[in-house]
């Protein structure tokens, strides 16, 4: 037992570490990014505004989904559920503690300036809607656990595109929030499912809306 707890957290760390690692890593891009970017803005996209929230908003409706179903069905796959989703809540955390300490300015401040732009101390690097559109679509992946699951990821490719073609964003910034959801997401996924199943327990056995009685 205590051999596989510690197969657990190596395995998480391998996973934490390997996105915070790569995340870190676009910061080597910065150059080409730019040139990206600047060549993104002047190609003229113009796609519906408010598709990354959109697209997180299904996202997480699709998790809510699962969740219900697994919770109803099969608890260990709700704790597995539980623990992605609060993978989420620690990306997200992680993703603002990065920005605060980091204070890269957004390419429409520092590159084609632009009076939209949000203001200063709205940061850049890494991008929260990348960080949270590749969280919850991991979580996705986990609870679902079906090939066509993975489609999650194409969704948040294109939420986190957005914000580049929305000029808030270089694309390093979207590789680095791609990561740190990623990795970080599956490594709470690999240490609290263990704790999280009492509650997923719990929460099957209470009563449901639908449910006689």
């Amino acid at each position: 037992m205590r051999t596989t707890a510690r197969s657990t957290v190596l395995a998480a760390l391998s996973w934490w570490g390997t996105g915070v690692l790569l995340g870190a890593s676009a910061l080597l891009l910065r150059e080409p990014s730019t040139a990206v970017y600047r060549a993104v803005a002047h190609a003229g996209l113009d796609w519906p505004e408010l598709l990354a929230d959109v697209l997180i908003l299904g996202l997480t409706a699709w998790f809510g989904a699962g969740m219900w179903q697994a919770l109803r069905s099969d608890p260990t796959r709700a704790a597995t559920g539980l623990a992605a989703g609060a993978g989420v809540l620690v990306a997200y955390g992680s993703s603002e503690t990065v920005k605060l300490l980091l204070a890269h300015d957004r390419p429409c401040r520092s590159v084609l300036p632009d009076p939209q732009c949000p203001g200063v101390g709205n940061w850049s690097f890494p991008s929260n809607h990348a960080t949270i559109a590749f969280a919850v679509a991991t979580a996705v992946v986990l609870l679902v656990a079906r090939w066509w699951a993975w489609t999650g990821f194409l969704l948040a490719l294109v939420a986190g595109s957005s914000r580049v073609v929305d000029g808030v964003h270089f694309p390093h910034d979207v590789l680095a929030g791609a990561a740190l959801g990623v990795g970080t997401t599956v490594a709470c996924a690999l240490v609290l499912t263990r704790w999280a199943l009492p509650l997923a327990e719990r929460l099957g056995r209470a009563p449901h809306p639908s449910s006689p009685g």
